[in-house]
């Protein structure tokens, strides 16, 4: 279907089939207009899924450095209660 260029040169002599050639380009440009909503819905549907998993796969990521850096946490405790352990046993020697 071409523009609405046509039936604006016909404006002068309008008669019924003019009628039924604006119907059927407004009814293809509803068509178009439908067609594209459903297509622009479905990406938004799918950007949002893709930012839903991003969103969950930072979180994971974040919560998987809180554990290394509170295992690490632990060990440094254990680490000084061991080195304190031996520091007295030593003192402990001394005496």
């Amino acid at each position: 279907m071409s523009n609405f260029q046509e039936l604006q040169a016909e404006k002068s002599n309008w008669n019924l089939a003019s009628d039924e050639k604006l119907f059927e380009k407004l009814k293809f440009m509803q068509e178009n207009v439908v067609g594209s909503s459903h297509l622009i819905h479905n990406s938004m549907s799918e950007l949002t899924r893709a930012i839903n998993a991003a969103h969950t796969t930072l979180y994971n990521s974040i919560n998987a450095f809180n554990a290394i850096n509170f295992n690490k946490f632990i060990e440094n405790v254990r680490q000084r209660q061991s080195i304190m352990i031996i520091l007295i046993f030593i003192l402990y020697l001394g005496c």
